[in-house]
This record gives C-alpha cells, sequence and structure tokens, in this order.
C-alpha cells in the first residue's frame, strides 16, 4: 500500500489560503478550488462556467483521468466567489475558469507553501482533502465517489494517518 503522509492539517490549509488571500484573487481561488473539492490539476484546469451548478453548488469534472465523468461538490461560498470571479472576469461558458498552463498551478501551489514554510504540491491538496473527510467521519465509499476512484483499495490509502494523528486519537481514549 503507498504511504500518504505528505498531507496538511486543516489548520495548515487555512494559513495557505490566508496568504494567497492576502495576494491574489485567482490563486487563491485555484487553492480553495483545488482543497475544497480533491480535484486533480488536470480537472481544474479544464472547468468551464457551464461545469458549475451554481444553484446546486456542484461542478461536473466532464474530463477526469480514464476520460471519466463526476460531480464534485462545493460549499455556497466557494460557488459565490467562482461565480464573481467569472463575472469580473467575463468569462464565456466555454472558456476554462483558470486560463493557465499545468506549471503554473504547480508554482502557485509551491510559492504559497514556501511562504510558509511548506512543501506542497497540488496533490498535497488532493490528499489532504481526502484525509479531512476521512478524520471527519466520512465512509470510504464515498470518498472513493468524491475522487473519482474505480476502485475502494485505491482509497483505502487515505485510511492512514501520520503518528501525531493517531496520538492525538489515541490520547482521547479512557481506559
Amino acid at each position: 500500500m503507498k504511504n500518504i503522509t505528505n498531507y496538511l492539517t486543516k489548520d495548515e490549509v487555512d494559513q495557505l489560503l490566508e496568504s494567497a488571500l492576502a495576494c491574489n484573487q485567482r490563486d487563491y481561488l485555484i487553492l480553495r478550488v483545488l482543497w475544497r473539492t480533491g480535484v486533480r490539476v488536470s480537472e481544474l484546469l479544464n472547468i468551464r462556467p457551464r461545469d458549475v451548478e451554481f444553484n446546486n453548488h456542484i461542478i461536473n469534472i466532464t474530463k477526469a483521468k480514464g476520460g471519466k465523468q463526476r460531480r464534485v461538490l462545493l460549499d455556497s461560498q466557494t460557488t459565490n466567489m467562482l461565480s464573481d470571479y467569472i463575472v469580473t472576469q467575463k468569462l464565456l461558458e466555454d472558456q476554462p475558469i483558470f486560463g493557465v498552463q499545468r506549471v503554473q498551478v504547480f508554482r502557485v501551489v509551491r510559492k504559497y507553501g514556501n511562504m510558509l514554510g511548506l512543501d506542497v504540491h497540488p496533490h498535497t491538496l488532493r490528499h489532504s482533502y481526502a484525509i479531512h473527510l476521512v478524520r471527519s467521519g466520512m465512509d470510504l465509499r464515498r470518498v472513493q465517489l468524491l475522487l473519482g476512484h474505480s476502485n475502494l483499495n485505491t482509497t483505502q490509502i487515505y485510511l492512514q494517518f501520520k503518528d501525531e494523528d493517531l496520538r492525538e486519537v489515541y490520547d482521547k481514549i479512557e481506559f
């Protein structure tokens, strides 16, 4: 089983987002959408205004890994921010929301991670999202659907935790 130890705590993600919010709206939205949806970079770059169901707070991922499609949930605040961004940027329905290259997304994530002394990559946010869902009590089957994994075994890697995560829970147990 692949070892997943490179993920951020919710506080670290919040700090990452705060750093970006203070600097650049587009960068902030890129980070926020990656964190709040768990999408891959390639999926993020293919999101167009027509793919967002603003009333339902859902993004239709039309070009997922393996040519698949799926729907990811989005909170109402992020949905509203995306809507405002689309209007401000005067994007057409079939234009990518984030008109950047893959390497630029990596640079954005790395830039704000470096500001906090964190080694962060876009996939780190996907891992962090999945770990956060599991730690918050979401069952593995639902996590699988949100991540777009074909096989539940792929999703099981998110059942791993860092030692300090285990200690936190262990210390709450009464013996």
